[in-house]
């Protein structure tokens, strides 16, 4: 009888890594880019508690500044439930006329606090502050390939409003997910204007998310980039990985 290799189960767990597009250059200038941080964040912790509260589908999410990073509780071999959160979250960010950006990846998620220095962890108040005297650091104390992989991907990739995966994990994806090849990367971009499937429904109607038709999406992106002094390569993403007509003069 021939003998069979053994079979390998990955303890990669998928990660997104989401943030508010252009959140240092809006910052400058406007109260409402703040406002699309809170949906995040409240996008982030609905479909968190409402949608995926326990194990094994349970959900962490660490927040990096005006980004967050999403991740599983373990390998998952379908990555449709990642994208299909993350397109959500898109959604809920467009609907106050700001954009989010996110990266699809897979690896590992470590707490690194034990790397901490002694006198650091002796000056531990509560989970992750540290007392500076009358000051505070606060720590973050996830890292990993998860995140690396993320954050490489997304400097990767041109600018825009957009959802990446690579390109070698994107077969891992229900039929709802249309995808585009982004040039120059092995990436993929997915697009979250008009991706359709009953478990974005679900989520979006569970987690109670705001969820723009496709059309109000595209009339959203065509307002931003009307009204925004937004880079050309920003609107070339829009229009050939998005497929939304913003270039100015629309066609005729």
């Amino acid at each position: 009888m021939t003998s069979q290799a053994p079979r390998v189960v990955s303890s990669e767990r998928w990660a997104i890594y989401i943030d508010i597009e252009g959140f240092r250059a809006l910052w400058e200038h406007e109260d409402q880019v703040l406002r699309s941080l809170a949906d995040l964040m409240g996008g982030i912790f609905r479909v968190a508690r409402e949608c995926y509260p326990s194990e094994p589908d349970r959900l962490f999410a660490h927040q990096f500044g005006d980004g967050f990073l999403i991740a599983s509780d373990h390998h998952e071999a379908s990555l449709d439930r990642c994208a299909t959160i993350a397109v959500a979250l898109m959604r809920q960010v467009a609907s106050g006329g700001r954009f989010a950006r996110a990266t699809i990846a897979e690896g590992e998620l470590s707490d690194i606090q034990g790397c901490y220095p002694k006198e650091v962890l002796q000056a531990i108040e509560g989970e992750h502050t540290v007392s500076l005297g009358m000051g505070l650091m606060t720590l973050t104390p996830v890292m990993g390939t998860a995140l690396i992989r993320a954050v490489g991907a997304d400097k990767s990739a041109p600018r825009g409003p957009l959802l990446l995966i690579p390109r070698d994990k994107s077969s891992r994806l229900g039929p709802g997910m249309p995808l585009t090849s982004v040039p120059g990367t092995t990436l993929m971009s997915i697009d979250w204007v008009h991706a359709e499937s009953p478990h974005l429904d679900e989520i979006q109607d569970e987690a109670s998310l705001t969820s723009p038709s496709p059309a109000e999406l595209e009339a959203i992106l065509r307002e931003y980039c009307r009204t925004q002094s937004v880079p050309d390569e920003w609107r070339e993403s829009v229009v050939s990985l998005l497929g939304v007509a913003c270039r100015g003069d629309l066609p005729g």
